[in-house]
């Protein structure tokens, strides 16, 4: 039996040939970022649910329907994203690959979502608590706010964020970047 060292047999030359593998730097132009700040947001499950099921708060506070407040935090978090991105320090300013940008999305796409759902669940909290009219009343209310909101919310949030970011990463990564030169430019 002899032994073959061909790439068949190496693990790290079979990851080098994934899609998204080769270096890419940001695009320049804003008419880019543009278009992949909109797309990133415009997640094609929540565009697809309006139609079946128009919101019927657009924008009463508490009862705002939460596909409307997810487009809007798309679209601030999107070019924030994007400009992060753009400017981060990289290691001897070496280009980025397109995994690499859809996997920051991703993680940050989450870390977004669970703390703005941690927000969400004290603010709620505070508010149903206060507005109990006896203090085992107000005890009663934030717990079943932090029940709710906290306890089943959070890795429900999760999962939409990181599935939301997912698709923004894709669309940023392709849009907003480009293949780079030889030289890394």
């Amino acid at each position: 039996m002899t032994y073959h060292d061909d790439a068949s047999s190496n693990p790290s030359s079979m990851l080098d040939r994934l899609p998204g593998q080769e270096r890419v730097v940001p695009r320049r132009t804003v008419q880019s970022r543009i278009v992949a700040t909109l797309l990133a947001a415009a997640w094609p499950p929540i565009l697809l649910t309006f139609p079946i099921w128009p919101p019927h708060h657009l924008w009463a506070g508490l009862d705002t329907d939460w596909r409307l407040v997810l487009l809007a935090v798309g679209l601030i978090a999107s070019p924030i994203g994007i400009a992060r991105l753009a400017g981060a320090k990289r290691p001897n300013n070496a280009p980025w690959t397109r995994r690499a940008v859809i996997a920051r999305y991703v993680i940050y796409g989450g870390i977004l979502a669970a703390c703005l759902q941690f927000l969400m669940t004290l603010v709620l909290s505070i508010i149903a608590g206060l507005s109990g009219e006896s203090f085992v009343q107000g005890l009663g209310a934030i717990e079943a706010v932090v029940l709710v909101y906290g306890v089943i919310g959070i890795p429900l949030a999760l999962m939409v964020g990181v599935s939301y970011a997912l698709w923004g990463g894709v669309c940023v990564a392709y849009l907003a970047y480009r293949k780079a030169d030889k030289l890394g430019y």
